[in-house]
């Protein structure tokens, strides 16, 4: 049964900030650090203690994007490079805060009454698109200071722990090697029909919209009405 329509005479308009479009950042250097006094912070239960250059954060709730403070995590994927990121955090004796971290995964701070660094490896895999850190919990009464990120572009060639006595842990790269990753190359007939092969075996709906166009010519066959009807739209 369809659903009785009323007439309204008057409705409210809805009322929204205007849409502010920030401009990125293109944050430069082999590695660096963000300040967390610098950091956008969202929610409550915290407080920006510039003279010391720290953000106190107390209970739950906070958000705190370093989004414009770190560079894009996807800049020099082509180089097989990934966004290695630690945090530079205090807190009280037992706060036991758990986190949502850059990778997107949910930890648990080590206890640091004198400070500590948390190094996030599963960036390795991910990094999130906001770079934003959620406090997700701190005990009751406890505190947690954050101070500082940092980050440096790291290789994803790996060495093993085991192996790393007596291996050279630095990967030596040149200029020639980088820039032909960069260097515009000249597509062929062979690229486009690659890129096809490609397209179709992993996209089903561009499959089936490939096949589609191969039936073109015997739908065309077919009465205007019976390709109506077998379409499955109604005249309105």
């Amino acid at each position: 049964m369809e659903p009785k329509r009323e007439f309204f005479p008057k409705v409210k308009k809805t009322v929204m900030p205007r849409p502010y479009f920030a401009t990125e950042k293109d944050i430069l250097g082999q590695r660096g650090t963000a300040a967390a006094v610098d950091a956008a912070i969202y929610g409550s239960n915290w407080y920006l203690d510039k003279e010391q250059g720290l953000i106190e954060i107390y209970e739950a709730g906070a958000a705190i994007s370093f989004f414009n403070l770190l560079p894009r995590k996807n800049k020099y994927e082509k180089e097989g490079l990934y966004l290695r990121l630690k945090l530079a955090y205090r807190t009280t004796e037992n706060a036991n805060v758990n986190i949502r971290n850059f990778s997107g995964n949910h930890v648990t701070l080590a206890n640091s009454l004198t400070g500590d660094m948390y190094d996030d490896p599963q960036t390795y895999w991910w990094v999130t698109d906001d770079l934003t850190l959620n406090i997700n919990s701190i005990f009751s009464g406890e505190k947690l200071w954050i101070q500082r990120v940092d980050w440096e572009w790291m290789s994803k060639e790996i060495i093993y722990e085991d192996e790393v006595f007596g291996k050279n842990t630095i990967l030596y790269r040149s200029l020639e090697e980088v820039s032909k990753l960069y260097a515009e190359k000249e597509i062929t007939d062979e690229d486009v029909k690659a890129f096809l092969r490609d397209k179709i075996k992993q996209d089903d709906w561009f499959a089936k919209k490939c096949l589609v166009m191969l039936r073109e010519e015997q739908l065309m066959g077919e009465k205007l009405v019976k390709l109506f009807e077998d379409s499955g739209m109604e005249l309105s």
